[in-house]
């Protein structure tokens, strides 16, 4: 398989002879000592293989390859054929384990192999990096060795692709030449075909690109990508500062779009979505994912809190989205009750429904606790919203939460959860939030939540029927009127 490369004063030949010296002599000259330099090869698609070749500013005895990531795990075991260098003399390596490897002495360039043939689920591939005749997704923080990073470096990213292949990717660059000070959130789009829009959503830019063929047009993605780019801005107050680049994929096989995977990494916003349906449902669901994934890049992308917080950033965001869904009538208000519903059955269903904090969850999120984070997480949610706007007369909602917490001063310095639950218990009506639903192990009654607005569960049978939420025929005007606050019509 024939490789693109970059005009340079040497036959085309030698380059990859000289790339370790080198690594690209077009884009060499602009790093400086303390820019690390990788060059990145396709070297074939079916197998799946990567050459890639890094040259470090320091030397490095101990090399590092992340083994696992969103619960994916086994990444280290694709690492392969890893040779080092000193000066251009080779150095022995030797494997510790999946993914780590020590050399002799110290060394400043570092020569392997990734194999992406092996097979992987289909919800993982939002998450980690693969490739095959269609195209691919790779992502830098499985395919660069994990090391301490000196303050101020830069990773300069060279990538080869087959001739006829086309990039894109998140990171400034151009020609296949990158550069970031953060490679853990850097993500390539490789593909023989690929579609490129670009509009100005609000201060920044904003793309997206699509792999393969999808049943609607760049435009119906782009627009539905900048409404919410533009909702979030105005919801946290707070306007996106770098350019924003969204990846559709389609979803393996022949299935419709209700399979899909997604990440939002970074500024990269990437989507795996089924497309066999018509233009209609491929796009209303993609609107639907894209509440969520396009929230991210505020929350938690947007801010600098420390901590295990995902009860937040995904639970309580899910719900929002839900209702930035609502908002913008992507789904109608009985679907926003059906979903709520069924939250709570896969909620129910749990064993740690009662057993574990949503703290607890969060820290456990990989292991034994994801969907808690979800689903106990959207509930709580849920229950704050109701609980304020009642308590505010429909004057306030969980927005206002987003704005504040933009707004705190402790926003960047101090524990997510410590800041959090100190927004959430600022009503006097709701400041024994947090211990209730955050920090405690008590369980969710969702009934009692809904008891005030007039809103019934009919609870389904486990496996055989699901759950229901509806609207009593008895409303009063304050009921009526709380529920036309969330949304409801009637």
């Amino acid at each position: 398989m024939g490789l693109r490369t970059r005009d340079c004063p040497v036959a085309n030949h030698v380059l990859f002879a000289i790339v370790s010296v080198l690594l690209g002599c077009s884009w060499a000259g602009q790093a400086h000592a303390q820019t690390v330099r990788a060059h990145i090869a396709v070297v074939s698609d079916s197998p799946a293989r990567l050459r890639i070749e890094v040259g470090f500013p320091t030397q490095k005895s101990v090399l590092s390859f992340r083994n696992s990531y969103a619960g994916v795990l086994g990444l280290g075991e694709r690492i392969e054929r890893v040779e080092a260098e000193l000066g251009g003399k080779s150095v022995a390596v030797k494997k510790l384990g999946p993914g780590e490897f020590e050399t002799e002495k110290a060394i400043n360039h570092l020569r392997y192999e990734v194999n992406l043939a092996g097979p992987m689920a289909p919800a993982q591939m939002s998450h980690v990096s693969w490739l095959n005749a269609s195209g691919g997704l790779l992502m830098l923080a499985d395919l660069l060795p994990r090391v301490a990073r000196e303050s101020g470096e830069v990773a300069s990213i060279h990538v080869d692709v087959p001739s006829h292949w086309f990039i894109e990717s998140n990171l400034n660059g151009r020609e296949s030449n990158y550069l970031t000070t953060d490679p853990e959130k850097a993500v390539f789009i490789i593909a023989p075909y690929l579609q490129k829009k670009t509009r100005r959503a609000g201060a920044a830019n904003l793309s997206v690109v699509g792999l393969g063929r999808w049943p609607f047009s760049d435009n119906d993605a782009m627009k539905i990508s900048v409404k919410l780019v533009e909702e979030y801005a105005k919801l946290t107050g707070h306007p996106l500062k770098s350019d924003t680049v969204v990846m559709l994929v389609p979803y393996p096989g022949e299935t419709g779009p209700e399979r899909w995977t997604a990440e939002t990494r970074g500024n990269a916003v990437v989507v795996l979505l089924g497309t066999n349906a018509s233009r209609t449902q491929v796009l209303s669901k993609l609107g639907i994912v894209l509440t969520h994934e396009i929230f991210h890049l505020w929350v938690p992308n947007g801010l600098a809190l420390v901590g295990d917080y995902d009860w937040f950033f995904e639970g309580f965001t899910l719900y929002q989205a839900l209702q930035m869904a609502l908002r913008l009538r992507l789904i109608s208000f009985d679907t926003y009750l059906e979903t709520i519903a069924r939250v709570y059955d896969s909620y129910l269903s749990s064993p740690d429904a009662d057993r574990i904090s949503l703290i607890e969850a969060s820290q456990r999120r990989w292991t034994t606790a994801s969907s808690l984070v979800y689903d106990k997480g959207m509930l709580a949610a849920f229950a704050y919203d109701l609980a304020l706007r009642n308590a505010t007369n429909c004057e306030q909602s969980l927005d206002d939460v987003y704005r504040r917490l933009f707004r705190s001063p402790g926003t960047g310095q101090g524990s997510a959860n410590e800041t959090i639950i100190s927004i959430l218990n600022s009503p006097a009506a709701l400041n024994s939030f947090g211990r209730e639903y955050v920090e405690s192990a008590g369980r969710i009654n969702l009934q009692t939540v809904l008891m005030s607005y007039g809103l019934q569960l009919r609870p389904g049978v486990r496996k055989v029927q699901a759950s229901k939420i509806v609207a009593g025929n008895d409303l009063n005007k304050a009921q009526r009127n709380a529920l036309r606050c969330i949304g409801y019509r009637g």
